[in-house]
């Protein structure tokens, strides 16, 4: 809908109205002075009668020298108007409201200067996920993405949306043949995952073993979240940790290797939770996490970390 001038229209009114009245007609010949109106279009018009009195109305047709109104607008009071009172199309102040406030997607990028609008030309709130043509406010921490169609909707962009990192400087060992919570770390997040986001955990640190009258074996290094194990039952869970701790029987065993590992996780939960297991493959050779075999303060080597980023896609 628009509103619509005419430079200087007026008339008289052809014949009296009263308060009630909707078809307003004007001196024969001079309803051309006013707009033409297409469905949507109206102008407002003001009635004046010989004492000054006025009433404002609004137009919504007009067919020749006959005008169909809305009576009474803009605080005015419907009146009885005789023959020969004046009508007018004035400026009025819901005129200019109108004509300044723009339609519904009347506005295309051609109308737009280059860099015409910033965010000092916008009020503070004034565009809302409805002006965006965007459905409901979406959720702490998504993005607007596009539907590629013209429309908007609240998702969540690829990318990092939280990192934590857990450090710790104890020591764990265990001869177990099954996986063992080493107790050292457990690692969540500040604030729950966004559904559909996946995590990428990574672990790094120091293992040591105790040599057992043969060659020495793997030793398995994995995560879980909660129980669940999200590397795999096997000694290469996440990496193989391999002999070259072992010494001979008589030897003080202060050698560690660092091992680093990482899995991209698909979380059952939006609130997972990460602890470090250990296993050994054989039940006669005792493994170590955050120190050499030997548990000597002057060898200890500590420094297991875990780092966790939720990650979207």
């Amino acid at each position: 809908m628009s509103v619509k001038f005419a430079n200087n229209a007026h008339s008289t009114l052809a014949s009296s109205i009263s308060t009630s009245a909707t078809s307003i007609t004007v001196a024969s010949g001079q309803g051309a002075r006013f707009p033409s109106l297409s469905s949507g279009e109206y102008f407002y018009a003001t009635l004046i009668d010989t004492s000054n009195n006025l009433e404002i109305v609004k137009v919504t047709a007009r067919s020749t020298d006959v005008l169909t109104a809305t009576r009474a607008q803009e605080s005015t009071t419907a009146r009885a108007f005789s023959s020969g009172d004046r009508i007018e199309l004035r400026v009025t102040a819901q005129g200019l409201v109108d004509a300044t406030t723009p339609a519904a997607d009347s506005i295309v990028n051609s109308m737009i200067a280059t860099d015409a609008v910033n965010a000092d030309s916008i009020v503070a709130n004034a565009v809302g996920a409805s002006e965006l043509n965007v459905s409901g406010n979406g959720t702490a921490g998504q993005a607007l993405l596009s539907d590629g169609d013209g429309t908007f909707s609240f998702g969540t962009a690829g990318g990092i949306r939280q990192l934590k990192q857990f450090n710790a400087n104890g020591e764990f060992s265990t001869t177990s043949t099954s996986y063992v919570n080493t107790n050292l770390l457990t690692a969540t997040f500040d604030n729950a995952i966004a559904s559909g986001s996946k995590v990428l955990a990574v672990i790094e640190g120091v293992a040591g073993e105790n040599y057992h009258g043969s060659w020495a074996g793997h030793m398995g290094i994995t995560l879980f979240d909660g129980s669940t194990n999200i590397g795999n039952d096997n000694n290469t869970a996440f990496r193989s940790i391999h002999a070259s701790t072992a010494a001979n029987n008589s030897s003080n065993i202060y050698m560690v290797v660092q091992f680093y590992g990482s899995i991209l996780h698909t979380p059952a939960t939006t609130t997972p939770s990460y602890t470090l297991h250990l296993k050994s493959h054989n039940a006669s050779m005792t493994r170590f996490i955050g120190s050499a075999a030997a548990s000597s303060t002057s060898y200890n080597a500590g420094g297991t970390r875990i780092t966790i980023y939720e990650v979207t896609v």
